[in-house]
């Protein structure tokens, strides 16, 4: 046995034992995974037969030693490169963390008590968002949670000044933007500490879901109380709207993703109207800051078996909601960040 297969052998030993101990630490997800079973069956593999690393040589032209530690390097610096990309996300998810903690704590804390209560994430809405809560108000709900998102513009002047004596609207003041995820997770917090309802809604702050819809999500609550989370859908709906072409084929394409991803068929999967009870918070934590925070949503009620209904809801698609429509490459972003997310995070 020469010594080059002697270093083989060890160095595979090595990988092995490391492989068990980080496993039994449950440290291992599936980026770290790949990586040892490669390095560690391509160790094994030279160890026991040497002969295969001149054949691998020939096959990328390696001519020199040197140039074998030239490709393993370039393969590690990929690998740690994950990782720093994985310790950033890390950090980004405490900094996450610490702006909820701060909106929550700088907030009134009173208690939401009632039948509902309307979470809204809101982003430099204030062209709309007063027209919005006073929707709400005039069909004669009362709790109204705002998380005003690190806006750049006056929105969290306009909400005190027009609902400063209302206290059933609770407005949260993310100090920097963070994402609609990030927002409807710290409108989710403050309810897990100081809501006593029965229902939660979420409600976008553009004005393009319809009010009248949250009666029918209310009654399919109603007449199934087994079911934990219902789910709107634009194309259940008898009341067909206009969706552009290339948005319509995205939407379809995100419901084939979602099966593949995680098994679960819907009609409308990005849709941001949903009825959810309280008692599914504790299951229901979003770590996903933006807007594939719908896919996370999706995924975490088929990882619990979290009972889900659709229910059809009609969409108000105006000029200044159409004009917030990302691009057709977004959605591409989001799916590779999801898949990301699920196997390597």
């Amino acid at each position: 046995m020469t010594l080059l297969e002697i270093f083989f052998i060890i160095s595979w030993l090595i990988i092995f034992f490391l492989a068990l101990d980080i496993g039994r630490r449950k440290k291992f997800n599936a980026l770290h995974f790949l990586v040892f079973l490669f390095v560690w069956a391509f160790l094994a593999w030279i160890a026991f037969v040497p002969e295969i690393l001149q054949f691998i040589w020939n096959i990328f032209w390696v001519q020199r030693g040197a140039d074998v530690l030239v490709y393993s390097s370039i393969i590690f610096l990929v690998y740690f490169v994950l990782l720093l990309l994985r310790k950033v996300e890390d950090n980004s998810e405490e900094l996450t963390t610490l702006i909820r903690e701060i909106a929550i704590q700088n907030s009134p804390k009173d208690v939401i008590k009632g039948k509902e209560v309307f979470i809204i994430p809101s982003y430099n809405e204030w062209k709309v968002l007063i027209s919005t809560v006073k929707n709400i108000l005039n069909n004669n709900y009362k709790n109204i949670l705002i998380i005003n998102d690190g806006s750049r513009d006056n929105t969290e002047a306009l909400i005190e000044d027009n609902f400063w004596e209302n206290k059933n609207i609770i407005l949260l003041n993310h100090y920097k933007n963070r994402g609609q995820g990030a927002a409807l997770e710290t409108g989710f917090e403050y309810i897990r500490r100081y809501g006593k309802i029965e229902y939660i809604i979420t409600f976008d702050a553009d004005g393009q879901h319809d009010i009248n819809d949250v009666a029918i999500f209310e009654k399919q609550a109603k007449n199934h109380e087994k079911t934990d989370i219902f789910l709107g859908s634009r194309f259940l709906s008898k009341r067909k709207v206009w969706i552009p072409i290339i948005r319509r084929i995205i939407l379809k394409w995100w419901i084939i993703f979602t099966f593949l991803l995680s098994n679960i068929h819907l009609t409308d999967t990005h849709n941001g109207f949903r009825l959810i009870r309280p008692s599914v918070l504790s299951k229901l934590k979003l770590t996903i800051d933006w807007m594939g925070h719908a896919s996370e949503v999706l995924d975490i009620i088929a990882e619990h078996k979290i009972a889900y209904k659709e229910v059809p809801v009609h969409i108000i698609y105006t000029d200044y909601s159409l004009a917030k429509w990302q691009s057709s490459m977004n959605a591409f972003k989001i799916a590779g960040r999801m898949i990301w997310n699920k196997f390597f995070k």
